[in-house]
């Protein structure tokens, strides 16, 4: 403390001193010491710094009171109240004051950086508002315009940084600045209008409204065209900062309308700046108040459209003339550009904020997209012809904002060429046209070059294939980028990366003609001196070798290119001291190159390249990427020859089987099992025990998709050489059986086992044949086997029965008896191996058989479940033999109608495809139809699936027969044919979905039926319409979305109170139907948020947030997706969702409360914590100064700040290499 003391107080003399010099350094000294944490003060010490600070203020050197203000910043942290009172009121005293200019101007800036410097939530912050504005209210109301120019400088930073500790003044600064509207000085009234901007976010809704109706109606009142400039500047000020609160005031108060007005008045005819707040004030209102503008967007849109064309330096309407004409006039349009500038022409800032404002609309409307490509879009087209380089990056932005408005429509679109996409076909003719104009001038700027391939990039990944007809126009333009002096990296790259997409969202003939003029700068660009160009020529290269020979039928004549492109490469390929990209493109360039060209590339060179790409396989850094090139080259249809390199190939790829990356493990695997296949014979057998000995600890559930892998090579081998079968036996095998018993076996790896066993069967080899296999596979139904473990196992028999045919009968013969004698407990694996073998083999020889699996349907309930899965695949095996039978024991057995019925289910499952199941089709719907009342839910359900999956085979007859039935039926019928409607859609093109398309609105119609039950298969269904296919549903759930906002309600007359015994318990009947409400909401948004009013959305979602734990998770990701598709219309609807989160936030569980509870509750806050990660992302988030203040102050400080950086971190997105 002693040498701190002393340092003070040296530092104290020298700011005293009569030299500047001295006292320059001791004040930067101060300053620099202030900045350390460890520095401290005693109360003593602590006065006389701020003292002489306060003096220093006034020094005769500026340079000095620079320091003296920077001092401030890192001071008031460090010291007690009392000295920060003293501080800023000599500040706020030194702006009052009238008699030195420069010590206002330097108290000015003290404020301000005192102000900047402190936490809106610490108690300084409280201080520095009491004392400071009552001076600057006093301030702002003196005559001293320079005095008052301070203050309202002063006070909009107030204003922007604690506006809401001073809401007991709002009234009195409202008051204090309005007079400055009309001041004489510029200044004056542009700092009045922030003031008023920062004050509109937190002043109260009565004191809002008193501002806005003064505004609005001195505008209309006022006849100087100064004044009514500057309101209209407060209204677009306002806008910007709390737009939704003018929401309430467009249709009482007519504010668009008037600001149209005033676009036309003959008074500010050359006043662009107004024109420009207008739109400003327009673009405001669209993003912010998306319902209340609805009704006015015809009259932004037509003001849009007028002025985004609106250019009175040039004479003539541009957009008018003939095409003959347009070469000969983009030489006088670009020839002129350079005699306008900002100084002499500032319509370019109507004309950009005129198309801004188009954009908003198109970002926030989707719901009219159509209607917007009718005028507004050509219009926008129109415009790529901009002759200011600004304004043309803001139209192309906004023709991207209308490819992604359109991406997202059409994504759940029916049809290619349908809707918005459709129309949007019917443009591009003229927008390239115009691009290429534009690509083609002599004097064409980097930025609008680069803005073009923007364009055209988004333009090919909306809609790939959809410059087919165009892609000969462009080619010049493109290739111009590269070839052409003085053009930059930043071009190129983007050219590079514009022509790769153009190349892959193509058809190689649509490339194929354009080969020649493409290739020669390509390949050059492959030796530039920059690595990312390199690279990325040479990706295109690899897209551009598939195009000059496609591996289908293609006439193109691609010898000229084989030598010229394994030339332009082959210097990369062969150099070790480039970059890590190049080296990677390069190897996959080259592998490409020898699986397409190989056959014309030479000998010497084939071989030459395969060595480099060998040595490329021992290098740890690039090993991964010339697994692929292998793979690419192995699987060739040119058989290139590879022996070269085979076994050395094989021994390292075996050996990175080993290695702990499973990308590599997965790649190894495809070339050993392509390399096994077109070269298996040449491979040393020794070899295969290798693979073997590494593939065997690779065959396990751990990892399914490396199973898959595994065994398709592990079949390979065999068939390459049957020798190796005893080899399988004794190492595969056990892990086999393994796999074959577990639980999770399923898809590729069950495929790939089934494979695995008719390979082996087929080999036949001694001792390891059929009886050995089925044997094996039976043995382990002996064990505790789950029912997944038991169907893989009936599987794999049926596939070794299908293998060996002559094998087949008797093995059933033996199932048959199994069953029969029902004792060894066996008879459910025998079962299903049954259905297994008659789905894939005719079984109706066996005249046993039906009645055997009859008489299991009266055994134990396992042995139910699998006598009716094996009857209902013994019918797919011959319908015409079996299928009467089953209809037949359905009708008169009711107690095994249940299962009778699954097994139908089957059937029709199975049949769908075929013609099998129509000449009993009348039969199966009396059958179904009289069962659609039946009391059993688990019956009504699997009558569903039936009726539903017969609509599959027959649309024609069901749909109308279901629609009968839902007007007429009783509830459980109603019910009952609603869900079999979710059965029917499919999610890939389907006969039905025409029948649907026409018939769903009757079946939606029941989301208002009287019955619970009803209405919740009505949800279902809406919910599987929407996540499977959206087209269907599209143009009618307009229609029907009030009806499903009405079951996201808590009905008080479904909760019931059950006593159970001394305790009552609440039973919230409808709480199911929420749930699939909520659902079906979560899915819409997905697929269908272009037919959504997303402000009405938003509210039920708010609503929700007050639920039950399940419904709160589902309105937290719904909020996350609106976050990222609808931003501006949930920045309008912040401040209700503040106290649901705050409320997730804030709640904790009991003391006494279980593991589960813990969880719940945990998941609940991560999930609010995402939501508000993605909301904070949002481009006016902090015009909500509520949802503001909630997140610094609940979210960003306290017990989930760490959590929540965590989350900001992982749910980044991610950022893309610039040049």
């Amino acid at each position: 403390m002693a040498s701190t003391s002393f340092s003070i107080s040296s530092v104290l003399e020298k700011m005293t001193n009569r030299d500047k010099d001295f006292r320059y350094m001791a004040t930067n000294d101060l300053a620099n010491e202030l900045q350390k944490d460890s520095f401290k003060m005693d109360a003593d010490s602590e006065k006389k710094i701020c003292a002489q600070l306060i003096l220093l203020l006034d020094d005769s050197s500026g340079d000095v009171q620079g320091l003296a203000v920077k001092c401030l910043g890192p001071l008031i942290a460090k010291i007690k109240e009392q000295q920060l009172q003293t501080i800023v009121d000599t500040l706020g005293d030194h702006i009052l004051q009238n008699k030195k200019e420069t010590l206002r101007d330097i108290a000015g800036i003290g404020l301000k950086t005192v102000i900047a410097q402190t936490p809106p939530e610490s108690p300084t912050a409280t201080l520095i508002v009491h004392r400071v504005t009552p001076k600057l209210i006093k301030g702002i109301s003196q005559e001293d315009p320079e005095i008052v120019l301070e203050c309202l400088g002063v006070l909009t930073d107030l204003l922007k940084r604690f506006a809401t500790l001073m809401d007991s003044d709002h009234e009195k600064i409202q008051k204090g600045i309005l007079p400055h509207l009309t001041s004489t000085r510029v200044a004056a009234r542009k700092r009045a209008i922030s003031c008023l901007g920062y004050l509109s976010i937190s002043t109260p809704d009565k004191l809002f409204g008193d501002l806005v109706s003064y505004i609005l109606g001195t505008i209309e009142k006022s006849k100087k065209a100064n004044h009514i400039r500057t309101l209209i500047s407060v209204i677009g000020a306002i806008s910007r900062s709390v737009g939704y609160r003018l929401g309430k005031f467009l249709e009482d108060k007519n504010v668009i309308p008037l600001l149209a007005k005033y676009l036309h008045d003959d008074r500010f005819e050359n006043d662009d700046e107004m024109r420009e707040n207008c739109f400003q004030t327009f673009e405001s209102l669209v993003l912010r108040c998306p319902s209340e503008i609805r009704p006015f967007l015809p009259v932004v849109i037509k003001e849009s459209l007028e002025y985004i064309k609106y250019d009175p330096n040039v004479a003539g309407d541009e957009d008018e003339g003939s095409d003959d004409d347009e070469g000969g006039s983009d030489a006088e349009d670009y020839s002129d550009e350079e005699d306008y500038s900002d100084d002499d022409d500032m319509s370019w800032k109507v004309r950009r904020s005129a198309a801004k404002c188009l954009a908003a609309i198109i970002q926030t409307r989707p719901d009219i997209l159509e209607d917007l490509f009718q005028k507004v879009i050509p219009a926008i087209v129109a415009r790529f012809k901009e002759r200011e380089e600004n304004v043309k990056l803001d139209i192309f932005l906004t023709f991207i904002d209308v490819l992604h408005q359109t991406a997202l429509v059409s994504r759940s679109a029916a049809g290619t060429d349908s809707g918005a996409l459709g129309l949007l076909k019917k443009l591009i003719p003229e927008a390239v046209a115009n691009l290429n104009k534009e690509l083609k001038a002599k004097n064409v700027k980097v930025k609008t070059r680069v803005g073009i391939y923007q364009l055209l990039k988004e333009l090919v990944s909306t809609s790939p294939g959809i410059l087919s007809d165009h892609v000969g126009s462009l080619i010049p333009g493109i290739v111009s980028a590269l070839s052409g002096k003085g053009t930059n990296a930043s071009t190129k790259m983007e050219a590079l990366t514009c022509l790769r997409l153009l190349i892959t969202t193509h058809k190689p003939e649509v490339i194929q003609p354009h080969v020649a003029e493409i290739s020669s700068p390509v390949f050059a660009a492959v030796s530039d001196s920059y690595y990312k160009i390199t690279a990325e020529a040479l990706r295109v290269s690899s897209e551009l070798v598939a195009v000059i020979r496609p591996f289908s039928q293609s006439s193109f004549d691609y010898k000229p290119y084989a030598k010229k492109t394994y030339s332009a490469i082959f210097d990369k390929f062969d150099a070790q001291d480039i970059d890590q990209e190049v080296k990677e493109s390069a190897i996959t360039c080259m592998g490409l190159t020898i699986a397409h060209l190989g056959d014309e590339l030479g000998a010497d060179n084939l071989n030459k390249a395969l060595k480099i790409l060998l040595d490329r396989l021992h290098n740890e850094i690039t090993r991964l990427t010339s697994v692929n090139a292998i793979i690419a080259i192995a699987s060739s249809p040119l058989n290139i020859d590879l022996r070269s390199i085979l076994n050395e190939s094989v021994k390292a790829l075996s050996d990175f089987l080993r290695q702990n990356n499973r990308q590599l493990k997965q790649a190894s695997l495809k070339a050993l099992a392509v390399l096994v296949q077109k070269f298996g014979k040449d491979i040393s057998s020794g070899l295969f025990s290798s693979v073997f000995a590494e593939a065997a600890n690779l065959i396990s559930d751990a990892d399914l998709h490396l199973s898959h892998l595994s065994l398709r090579l592990v079949e390979a081998i065999i068939v390459a050489d049957p020798s190796t079968i005893e080899t399988v036996r004794t190492q595969l095998y056990p892990k086999i059986l393994d796999l074959v018993t577990s639980p999770l076996l399923q898809g590729l790896a069950l495929e790939s086992l089934l494979s695995l066993y008719s390979s082996l069967v087929t080999a036949n080899a001694n001792k390891f044949g059929f009886p050995v296999l089925l044997d094996s596979l039976l043995s382990m139904s002996g064990k505790s086997l789950s029912k997944q473990s038991q169907s893989s196992v009936a599987q794999c028999v049926a596939a070794l029965c299908v293998a060996a045919k002559p094998e087949a009968s008797k093995t059933v013969d033996r199932f048959v008896d199994q069953v029969k004698k029902g004792k060894d407990g066996n008879q459910v694996q025998a079962l299903l191996c049954l259905g297994e073998i008659g789905r894939r083999v005719d079984l109706s020889s066996h005249t046993e058989l039906v009645p055997v699996v009859l008489s299991a349907m009266d055994g134990s309930e396992e042995d139910k479940s699998a006598a009716s899965y094996s009857l209902g695949n013994i019918c797919v095996g011959n319908v015409e033999r079996f299928l009467p039978s089953i209809l037949k024991e359905i009708s008169t057995s009711p107690k095994k109608q249940y299962l009778l019925l699954h097994s139908l289910e089957e059937v029709i499952s199975r049949s769908t495809s075929s013609g099998a199941l129509l000449p009993y089709l009348k039969d199966i719907l009396n059958l179904l139809f009289e069962n659609t009342e039946c009391e059993e839910e688990g019956t009504r359900t699997v009558v569903a699936k039936c009726l539903g999956k017969l609509a599959l085979i027959s649309p024609a007859e069901l749909l109308p027969a279901l629609q009968q039935r839902v007007n007429e039926g009783s509830t459980l019928t109603r019910a009952t044919v609603v869900t079999a409607v979710k059965y029917a859609i499919v999610d890939v093109p389907h006969e039905v979905d025409s029948y649907l398309a026409s018939s769903i609105t009757t079946f939606l119609r029941c989301l208002s039926d009287k019955e619970l039950e009803v209405r919740r298969s009505a949800l279902l269904t809406l919910n599987y319409a929407a996540h499977n296919k959206p087209g269907i549903i599209r143009p009618i759930l307009a229609q029907h979305l009030d009806a499903l906002y009405e079951e996201t309600k808590i009905k008080e007359e479904l909760i019931k109170t059950v006593n159970l015994g001394p305790f009552k318990h609440k039973v919230d009947e409808g709480l199911e139907n929420r749930k699939a409400a909520f659902e079906c909401m979560y899915t819409l948004l997905d697929s269908c948020i272009d037919k959504l009013d997303v402000t009405v959305f938003i509210k039920h979602i708010v609503a929700g947030l007050e639920d039950v734990y399940d419904i709160k998770l589902l309105c937290f990701l719904m909020l996350s997706r609106l976050a990222q598709h609808a931003g501006p219309a949930l920045v309008t609807s912040l401040d209700s969702l503040v106290e649901p989160l705050r409320k997730t936030l804030t709640t904790k569980v009991r003391d006494t409360a279980v593991k589960q509870q813990v969880d719940r509750n945990d998941e609940l806050i991560r999930s609010a914590l995402v939501a508000i990660a993605a909301i904070s992302r949002l481009e006016d988030v902090d015009s909500s100064l509520k949802f503001d203040e909630f997140i610094k102050q609940s979210v960003k400080t306290g017990q989930h700040a760490e959590a929540f950086d965590t989350i900001l971190k992982e749910t980044a997105p991610k950022q893309v290499d610039s040049v």
